[in-house]
């Protein structure tokens, strides 16, 4: 049973109506300012369990002067210092929910009188994954296991000064599959995780990739996990007046029968191969399995040492070109509920469209007092 329904929502939200939306920077809501009168437009949150950031937009208003062409930042200096704290909550009159929590990591003065715009204040807003980015190390960590190594650079005192300011609030690193469960006796090997002209963001991406494991953050929490671990329903979605408009879609371009992962054990001598069928279903007919049975996608990476290694990189590269079979993207009434990393299903919209998704992207829009969530959404089979 799934998490909520339409129903459920329509009746919390009243109807969704009365839609808001807040920021709050530094703590501090710029809107309930007694010195200066502001307003917060164009709302744009962008979430993703996809490896990109999450990034939010939106605009201060009121705090440009039209006759002498000035803006007052000294009046709003508080609000728009680069790397201050940013959280945004939507929803309706009835209940308002966090959707993104992070830093400005952009501002930008805006004058275009020809669209109308008489002034603005834009502020661009990263997750965490904005400041691993920034950063280039080649070093050797103190972990063995590459789970430790991930909790190693979040123990590190960047991020804990992100905890401190609670731009991070959670941090849930699930075990990799080379660490032994229940550890081993006696002194750790000295296998030491080394990292090589990259960032933080991309050791924690390319350790991902390798166990076929998922990292991304909602709000404050930072998920790293066994990829589409989380099997359990977020909504059930049937044909609403709540629902704006929809697009599914199915492509076989690019979607593969077999996957196989080759490698050379130097140690032995002996080639490492592993094979991954697609067990997937790619049509209400008989026509497309034929096609995509065919096809053989063949990936050697000398850098895969064992047998074990290859077979964690043969389940995520058939896992990935698998899920670009279908895709999804619908557009509500605002839903901050609707979050990425969660399976969602459409059921009585007809064979074909009915399906079971996992949701990749949560775009939440307010502007004009409309608020609207878009989700994206991939299926592996029919």
């Amino acid at each position: 049973m799934a998490e909520f329904d339409l129903s459920e929502l329509y009746d919390k939200y009243e109807g969704f109506t009365d839609p808001i939306a807040r920021v709050y920077l530094g703590g501090n809501d710029p809107e309930q300012d007694k010195k200066i009168r502001l307003e917060i437009t164009d709302y744009n949150v962008e979430i993703s369990s996809d490896f990109k950031a999450s990034i939010a937009t939106f605009n201060i208003i009121g705090a440009f002067s039209l006759n002498s062409g000035e803006f007052d930042v000294k009046g709003i200096k508080k609000y728009i210092g680069l790397g201050t704290d940013v959280r945004i909550l939507m929803g309706h009159a009835a209940s308002i929910t966090e959707v993104f929590r992070g830093y400005i990591a952009r501002v930008d003065f805006i004058y275009q009188p020809d669209i109308e715009i008489f002034g603005a204040v834009k502020i661009t807003a990263m997750d965490v994954k904005g400041i691993m980015m920034a950063n280039n190390s080649s070093k050797r960590l103190k972990a063995n296991y590459y789970s430790d190594a991930v909790k190693e650079i979040f123990d590190s005192a960047p991020y804990q000064n992100l905890v401190n300011r609670q731009i991070i609030t959670d941090i849930a690193i699930s075990d990799t599959p080379d660490k032994p469960v229940g550890g081993i006796a006696g002194e750790p090997p000295d296998n030491r995780i080394e990292m090589v002209a990259e960032s933080d963001y991309e050791f924690v991406v390319r350790t991902a990739k390798k166990f076929n494991y998922e990292f991304f953050t909602i709000g404050g929490n930072i998920a790293f996990r066994k990829a589409k671990a989380n099997t359990k329903e977020l909504i059930d979605i049937i044909p609403s007046t709540a629902i704006a408009s929809f697009d599914v879609g199915y492509d076989i371009t690019g979607v593969v029968g077999e996957v196989k992962v080759r490698t050379l054990d130097i140690g032995k001598a002996q080639k490492i191969e592993v094979k991954k069928k697609n067990a997937g279903k790619f049509s209400l007919g008989s026509r497309a399995k034929p096609l995509i049975s065919g096809q053989t996608y063949i990936y050697t990476d000398s850098s895969i040492e064992t047998q074990y290694d290859a077979d964690m990189r043969a389940t995520y590269i058939m896992e990935d070109m698998s899920y670009r079979f279908g895709s999804l993207r619908m557009t509500f009434y605002g839903m901050p509920e609707l979050v990425p990393g969660r399976f969602i299903t459409l059921s009585g919209f007809g064979d074909g469209i009915s399906n079971k998704y996992y949701l990749t992207d949560v775009i939440h829009e307010y502007s004009g007092g409309i608020y609207s969530t878009t989700i994206l959404g991939k299926a592996s089979t029919l």
